[in-house]
């Protein structure tokens, strides 16, 4: 199953809506399961504990309200990052930040470009979509990689 998980700031009632968009556009794509997750809150909400949970997921979309990566974002993207190259992870981010899209750049995976679309919410449900989507034509690439391999 592909696994897409969505992060926002949990200090962003703003990205917390976007947050929500981009799930329910990446659950519109068959057999993917999706997670959400807010970063630095403890308001109840469920929130990633640590960073090396992103290396089971196959997408991670960062929900963002700004063009900034909020500090909690950034040290998670950073993390990720750390851990070397992750060059099957599937890549989005919402907002238009070309700063948001440099450090999401360092974790070295496939990044996606947010489609254009009337407002935020619109933006990252067809954005959650194209990840989804993404994601499944990695997984689909990778797994005929490796059929490919048994044969020699």
């Amino acid at each position: 199953m592909p696994k897409v998980i969505v992060l926002y700031a949990a200090t962003d009632s703003t990205a917390a809506s976007i947050a929500a968009a981009a799930a329910a556009g990446a659950s519109e794509i068959r057999f993917t399961e999706v997670d959400v997750r807010a970063l630095g809150g403890t308001s109840g909400r469920e929130t990633l504990e640590s960073a090396s949970q992103l290396a089971a997921y196959d997408g991670v979309l960062l929900a963002l309200s700004g063009s900034e990566l909020p500090s909690e974002v950034a040290a998670a993207v950073a993390e990720l990052a750390s851990a070397g190259q992750l060059p099957n992870m599937v890549l989005g981010v919402t907002g238009t930040g070309a700063k948001a899209l440099e450090s999401t750049a360092r974790v070295g995976g496939i990044i996606v470009a947010e489609p254009g679309g009337a407002d935020a919410a619109d933006r990252a449900r067809r954005l959650g979509a194209r990840v989804a989507k993404v994601v499944g034509w990695v997984r689909h690439a990778l797994s005929h990689e490796a059929e490919h391999h048994h044969h020699h």
